[in-house]
Order: structure tokens, then C-alpha cells, then sequence
């Protein structure tokens, strides 16, 4: 993305930077690691940036056509192929297994497995199925006009989030029901017929509601619904920059919503008898680190973004998806003695490298087709109100 959205480029290369640091220095750094781990959790800011990137510009991509069908269609495309691309070379190369397979394969195919007590493929794949549900829910509001409402669904979303954490655990049997209502709720959704479009709105809007409610990971129990709520502050800021609503509103969200994780992350502290002075400032060093970043990019997005750094975020989701890979793939490299960077070095170099082959040639091609099908002349709206200007639609998140 270049020009008027190459911040959002710059972001998501900071994000999945934080995260290739967080998980590469498991193996080399680790005195480093030590040492920042006690004051800053990277992963967390750069999955948390990621959100907030996705939050901004994915509901613009729907409201730009008003079109239902040629956003479903363009988000499968954006991010399945790489997504099977990934799945594909850990069980071959990596030796995934489960007793299950068929029941693991459908929940990976619902991009929701991690809602859905099924081991996942790989680890990386969590932040996707928050990226899942916060595109349900976005759909789910705009068939019943609501979509507007950024700021109070984060809100709402941040307060019910601190009411009633710790969420429950992940329970059993709910991937073959949740796959047949997300079909259904999905195929009446993209029929383009006002009653249906509604009905599966509904659909998947309980769909979303049920898994959150009772299919939470433990590593998510205490901040699930302040994911989500982080991806709608990034959706009512972007309704402020383009003057749908006032500035008071994502000031508002973006303040209940920072209150709320760092409620959730003392609390969750306060269980693990780990509320110490230094444990507390982590918490708002990772807090001050993403939303600064996000804060930052926005102010700067008149300047032109590094090309260094806009590739980096132009090739992040395959960044993403790669590097947590060769981690499986080649963990024994990492563990094998040789100098750190040396091993640091050609473990960069070999997923920057990958990511720009896949990126070229399983992601570009996807995206090809998916601009060819936004091209063609569009059904009847279903909403009304989509008059949000044109935005060039790369994100992924996550």
C-alpha cells in the first residue's frame, strides 16, 4: 500500500516485527529476552497493533460497495490461500497429528478453531479466528444497520469484558454445529435478499456471541472480549478521520477500552500472585507501546513511509504465518549451538525470503481475482448507507 494508507503498511511491519522478536528470541537473545520480557510483552503489543490496524480499515472495505458477497469473497481470498498454504507445510513437513482429523480440519476451515477446543495447526492461527469473529460481528451489525455505532460496541464490548472475566473455558462438541450455522448464516448473508440477509446477520451474530461466551482458550479468558473491543476503538477512529462522528467518541472508547485491559491484566496478575511493581509497569509499557505506535503512524500518515518498512508490512501476513512455521519446522536449527546471529540471520533471511515468494505467488494471484470480482458491477446494496470512500483493501489484521 503506498500513498494516502502506506502508514497502515508501516504499522502492520512494526506489529509483525514485535512478534518475530518475541517469538525468535525463545531460541537466540534469550539474555535479551530476559531482560526486555520483564518490562514489555512484544507479542502482545504487535498482535494488539495488528487489531487495531484491522479495526480501522476492514469496515471501510464493506461500507465502500454496500456488498456483503463481494466482501466475503475478497476476504476469503485475501487470506485463505496463504492461510492452507501454512496449514499445508506444517502437516507435511512439521508431522502435525490429531485423533480427530476430519473435526480438526472442518474447524480449521471455519478459520475458528480457536474457539473451538481443537488443537491448532499452528500457534500464530488464534489472532485469526479473533480476526474471524470481529468480521461476523461487523457483518452481523450492518445487516441490521448498526454498523455506525464503532465507539459504543467497543465500549460495551470492554465493559461486559471486564464484568465478566475470567470467561468460561473452551467446551467440546461445538465445532460440527458451529460449522452448519456458519454456513448457513453465511450463505443467507451473501444472497443479497433483504429478509435473508437479516435473518443470517442474526445467525451468525449468536454464533459469535456463543463462542465467546463459552469457547474462550485459557490464554484468553481474561481479555477475549477486549480484543474484539480494541478492533472497534480502530473502526470509531477511523470513522473520526473520515468526519462520520466526533473525535469525543473513539477519545472515549480508546479510554474505557485501555482501562478495561489493564483492569483485566492486574486481575489476571492478581491470580497468579504476580502483582508486582515491575509485572504492573509491563502491563502499561505494552499498552503505551501499541497504542503509541498506532498514535504515532496515524500523525505521520501524511509522510512517505520508508520502503523498507512498507514492504515489510506489505509482505506481513505471510511474515506472519511463515516464520512461526519454520519455528516448527526447524526448531532443532534454533537449538543447535551456532552462534546467535548467525542462526538469527539466516532465520530471518529465510522467512523474509519465503514470504516474498509466497506473498508474490499465492497471495498476489488470490488478490488479483479478488479485485476482478469487486469490479464487477455490484447487487442490489443491502444496507443503504455504505458511502464510505474508496480504500484500497490490504489488510488483514491481523
Amino acid at each position: 500500500m503506498s500513498g494516502r494508507w502506506g502508514w497502515l503498511d508501516g504499522l502492520r511491519a512494526v506489529a509483525v516485527l514485535l512478534v518475530l522478536y518475541a517469538h525468535l528470541t525463545r531460541y537466540v537473545f534469550t539474555d535479551l529476552r530476559a531482560v526486555t520480557g520483564e518490562w514489555l510483552h512484544a507479542g502482545t503489543a504487535g498482535v494488539m497493533l495488528f487489531f487495531l490496524v484491522s479495526g480501522y480499515i476492514i469496515p471501510a472495505s464493506l461500507e465502500r460497495r454496500g456488498d456483503l458477497r463481494a466482501f466475503w469473497v475478497s476476504r476469503a481470498l485475501r487470506l485463505y490461500p496463504m492461510y492452507l498454504v501454512a496449514i499445508a507445510a506444517v502437516v507435511l513437513l512439521a508431522g502435525y497429528r490429531t485423533g480427530e482429523p476430519v473435526t480438526s480440519a472442518v474447524a480449521h476451515a471455519t478459520m475458528l478453531p480457536f474457539l473451538l477446543d481443537v488443537p491448532l495447526v499452528t500457534p500464530v492461527l488464534w489472532t485469526l479466528t479473533y480476526e474471524m469473529v470481529f468480521y461476523l460481528l461487523v457483518t452481523a451489525l450492518f445487516t441490521v444497520r448498526a454498523h455506525r455505532a464503532s465507539a459504543a460496541v467497543a465500549i460495551g464490548l470492554a465493559v461486559l469484558g471486564v464484568v465478566t472475566a475470567p470467561l468460561s473455558g473452551p467446551r467440546a462438541g461445538l465445532v460440527w454445529p458451529a460449522a452448519v450455522v456458519l454456513v448457513i448464516g453465511l450463505g443467507l448473508v451473501v444472497s443479497g435478499r433483504a429478509g435473508p440477509v437479516k435473518a443470517g446477520g442474526l445467525l451468525i451474530g449468536g454464533l459469535v456471541v456463543t463462542l465467546i461466551a463459552l469457547g474462550q482458550d485459557p490464554a484468553h479468558r481474561w481479555d477475549g472480549l477486549l480484543i474484539l473491543a480494541v478492533m472497534f476503538t480502530g473502526t470509531a477512529i477511523y470513522r473520526a478521520d473520515q468526519g462520520q462522528v466526533g473525535w469525543w467518541q473513539p477519545a472515549l472508547a480508546g479510554t474505557v477500552v485501555a482501562a478495561g485491559l489493564l483492569i483485566n491484566w492486574l486481575a489476571e496478575l492478581v491470580v497468579f500472585d504476580a502483582l508486582t511493581p515491575r509485572y504492573v509497569t509491563r502491563c502499561v509499557l505494552t499498552l503505551v507501546t501499541f497504542g503509541g505506535a498506532f498514535a504515532v503512524g496515524r500523525l505521520c500518515r501524511h509522510r512517505r513511509t520508508p520502503q523498507w518498512l512498507s514492504w515489510i508490512g506489505v509482505v506481513s501476513y505471510s511474515v506472519y504465518l511463515i516464520h512461526y512455521v519454520l519455528i516448527q519446522i526447524g526448531h532443532r536449527v534454533l537449538l543447535s549451538g551456532l552462534p546467535d546471529p548467525l542462526v538469527a540471520g539466516g532465520y530471518l533471511t529465510a522467512v523474509l525470503g519465503l514470504a516474498w515468494l509466497t506473498h508474490r505467488y499465492v497471495e498476489v494471484p488470490a488478490q488479483r481475482i479478488g479485485r476482478r470480482k469487486r469490479a464487477s458491477p455490484p447487487p442490489e446494496r443491502q444496507d443503504g448507507p455504505g458511502e464510505s470512500p474508496s480504500v484500497k483493501e490490504t489488510a488483514w489484521h491481523g
